[in-house]
């Protein structure tokens, strides 16, 4: 019996939750994400979604992100071919032009070979890191005369600057419009403001650390989302101790281990700046693409 594509809905989630945490399980060991998660991507707009069924029941997933006409991410979760190579197809489809990045999640060989096959090449890598809160945590280091504080309203707009800055020289960076950025931050069923950390220069907000837990829904398990610092801001110690601040402040809410991904080639040398705050490595993506 072949493989029917449909279109998801919210009332998949608890389904797609499960066929997530299964190929997780096959490919990285461990459940990453929990329903709540997986209802929130149900509402952005920006994401396409597409299921493949045998029979009834759920053996593939797509999520497809339009940045814009040119750039497309494809993100594939299955444990069989023939519906890893119908929800690519589809994919290409829906871009009809420009390039598309897939994305294979640490031991996915099956989806490996899949854009192999497709004639897709491999650009870049990232890691997963992580740090177990198992021992001390330096207390951070601020340079004089800047201000260290938790999200406010009205915080929003210079936020979204700040991070645009940060990760303007970043490898493959879009610029998002505001009103993107606050549905993948903000407006996230998980935002929790006094896990945000801004650093201020005088009236200039230079540096921030935007965190949530784990999209698996452990309470034991942070997670670093977006880490960055303005250029003009960089190589005084910010990123550290931003770093630094998020894990004491995780580790007083009851967590034990907290985790980041970072580009493998980031030119800011940030592999580095993890490694000597305590991380490690646990886990590489890949990211193939191709041109349409």
């Amino acid at each position: 019996m072949s493989v029917e594509l449909r279109t998801a809905t919210a009332d998949d989630a608890p389904a797609i939750t499960a066929l997530l945490e299964r190929h997780n399980l096959a490919t990285a060991g461990e459940n990453a994400v929990g329903e709540p998660e997986v209802r929130y991507w149900l509402t952005i707009p920006t994401l396409w979604f597409q299921l493949a069924e045998r029979g009834g029941q759920l053996v593939g997933y797509l999520d497809f992100f339009t940045e814009d006409d040119e750039h497309f991410v494809a993100d594939v979760r299955t444990l069989e071919r023939e519906a890893a190579d119908a929800l690519i197809d589809t994919a290409e489809g829906r871009a009809a032009g420009g390039r598309i990045h897939g994305v294979v999640h640490g031991d996915d060989e099956l989806m490996r070979a899949t854009y192999e096959d497709g004639g897709y090449t491999l650009v870049r890598h990232s890691f997963q890191m992580r740090i177990e809160l198992d021992g001390e945590v330096a207390e951070p280091q601020w340079p004089d005369g800047l201000v260290v504080r938790n999200f406010r309203p009205g915080d929003a707009e210079p936020v979204y600057a700040a991070q645009q800055d940060a990760f303007a020289d970043h490898w493959d960076f879009h610029p998002q419009s505001f009103e993107q950025w606050r549905v993948f931050t903000i407006d996230r069923h998980d935002f929790d403001p006094s896990l945000w950390w801004l650093v201020e220069d005088g009236d200039q907000l230079v540096a921030v650390a935007l965190n949530w837990w784990h999209a698996s829904g452990d309470p034991e398990f942070g997670w670093v989302q977006i880490l960055g610092v303005r250029p003009a801001w960089r190589r005084r110690g910010l990123a550290t101790a931003l770093l630094q601040q998020s894990f004491r402040t995780f580790r007083e809410r009851g967590a034990t281990r907290v985790g980041l991904g970072v580009d493998a080639e980031n030119t800011t040398g940030a592999v580095g700046l993890y490694e000597r705050a305590g991380m490690r490595p646990i886990r590489r993506n890949d990211i193939y693409e191709k041109r349409l």
